[in-house]
């Protein structure tokens, strides 16, 4: 369950700058230097979404081996990680397609 606590972190509100509040937070952060730029957190992302799918695999490893006997912690972290790589896809379709669109623009 710690992996989605990271995936909770990226704060999506925030990525859409939805309000003045999180626009001069934003400001605010960049004046003292704690901003993260949305590369880093794009990053993070990719990193957890890559932590999950490697816990995942050594879970299944572990049952395989007959290391653990613990096959639904095994199976829900299985699916946890599945649902966070998808999550990561569909992120990545949403964006090539804002990046196409943008190309099709008139200037």
């Amino acid at each position: 369950m710690s992996k989605i606590n990271q995936l909770q972190s990226v704060n999506i509100r925030e990525l859409q700058g939805g309000s003045k509040t999180s626009v001069t937070k934003s400001l605010e952060k960049k004046e003292t230097g704690d901003a993260k730029d949305f590369g880093d957190t794009i990053g993070d992302f990719i990193k957890a979404v890559n932590d999950s799918q490697k816990t995942a695999a050594q879970e299944v490893t572990d049952i395989i081996q007959g290391r653990s006997q613990n096959l639904h912690q095994a199976m829900a972290t299985l699916e946890e990680a599945k649902l966070s790589f998808q999550l990561m896809i569909e992120i990545r379709n949403k964006l090539l397609e804002s990046y196409q669109e943008l190309q099709r623009m008139q200037v």
